[in-house]
């Protein structure tokens, strides 16, 4: 017998070498957004400054008795004001397809549209990163280096916030290692201690990465959390609303070669396609400008346990 139709035979003319699924798969990411935990002071777009500063005012200060001679004056009361200000800067992410891989794809496979979406959401990425950058910064801190984050130490957290007469709500971002060791310490605990974990109403309102509620307290968990003590130890942190603030800068007109990418809600990214003809390449770069820094230091804690 001879000249049968296989698929061992003819199969690399007749057949694709590889079929792929229809199903494209994104590996594991965390993308956590901590937007909705901090406070935005505003947009520079447009306003002839790439910096903004806001006045703090600390009136702070309760009356006093009056004279009882009824004519003598009082003195005046000074206002203790600081001011903060933020910078923005650039932030930015391209990615690069061949002319071959664009040509030969399929409905199924990675294109330059997918590619948009990706730079964009890569903003989300980028000031989750920004936001754990700065909470190991507070002057204040609670737990112990080496030893995992326990029911305790988040009480410290929120006791040293409630000394400094810190407003509710309360918003706690810790390692995902931190968040483990938490929920491990909660099975060990009686009482009426209860753990609200976040359905999905919530994560659609808070944002990706929120865990649930404990004690009045909002916890999101990431691993973008940085590292303290040599690697050893995880800082995460708690805060109220102004503990962390960030400024951006929306673009206010077309800028040119822009396209319309879909984009984080309220966010400035703005994404444009780029072309090189030899030896056929065609990129998406995604731009986005901002600040994030600590709002008001006594608005918040460090949280430093184990890793």
């Amino acid at each position: 017998m001879a000249n049968e139709t296989t698929f061992t035979g003819q199969g690399d003319n007749l057949r694709a070498a590889e079929v792929l699924n229809t199903l494209l798969w994104s590996n594991l990411v965390d993308m956590t957004d901590l937007r909705s935990v901090c406070l935005r002071l505003g947009d520079v777009g447009g306003s002839g400054s790439d910096t903004l500063t806001t006045t703090q005012i600390s009136f702070d200060d309760p009356m006093t008795a009056a004279s009882v001679d009824e004519t003598t004056a009082t003195d005046n009361t000074a206002i203790g004001d600081t001011a903060l200000s933020l910078s923005i800067a650039q932030q930015i992410i391209s990615y690069s397809m061949s002319d071959k891989l664009m040509i030969t794809g399929n409905a199924s496979t990675l294109d330059l549209n997918r590619l948009a979406q990706a730079a964009a959401d890569a903003y989300v990425l980028r000031f989750t990163d920004q936001v754990c950058g700065v909470i190991d910064d507070f002057t204040s801190t609670v737990g112990t280096t080496g030893a995992d984050l326990t029911v305790d130490d988040l009480y410290d957290a929120i006791f040293t916030l409630e000394q400094a007469v810190v407003p509710t709500p309360l918003a706690c971002v810790l390692h995902t290692v931190q968040y483990t060791d938490l929920q491990s310490s909660l099975r060990s605990e009686g009482g009426a201690i209860q753990f609200l974990a976040s359905t999905q109403d919530q994560i659609q309102a808070k944002g990706p990465g929120f865990k649930g509620s404990l004690l009045g307290v909002d916890i999101w968990a990431s691993d973008s959390v940085v590292t303290a003590n040599a690697g050893a130890d995880s800082a995460g942190g708690m805060f109220g609303i102004g503990g962390v603030a960030y400024a951006e800068a929306s673009a206010r007109m077309s800028m040119p070669g822009s396209i319309a990418a879909a984009v984080p809600a309220g966010s400035p990214v703005y994404a444009e396609f780029a072309r090189t003809a030899d030896p056929g390449l065609s990129r998406v770069v995604a731009h986005a400008f901002n600040a994030v820094s600590i709002g008001e230091d006594a608005r918040g804690v460090s949280i430093i346990t184990d890793r």
